[in-house]
């Protein structure tokens, strides 16, 4: 399983943060994160991202003190 999903529709990028169960960001994915966010940045053909989190409890619980 993925932690960070990107996918590419057109002039849209949609991110999925995909960390069960709060969605909690590590260095990882972080990272991974850091990387969409350039991609949208730097690619003239995007026009807007879309930043979602899979379940429903929570968006994102920030970061993971666990992985400290």
């Amino acid at each position: 399983m993925e932690e960070v999903t990107v996918v590419k529709k057109g002039r849209v990028l949609e991110i999925l943060l995909n960390r069960p169960k709060v969605n909690a960001i590590d260095l990882a994915t972080s990272r991974k994160l850091g990387e969409a966010f350039v991609l949208l940045r730097d690619d003239p053909e995007l026009w807007v991202g879309i930043l979602t989190a899979a379940g429903d409890r929570i968006f994102s619980a920030g970061w993971d003190l666990k992985s400290l």
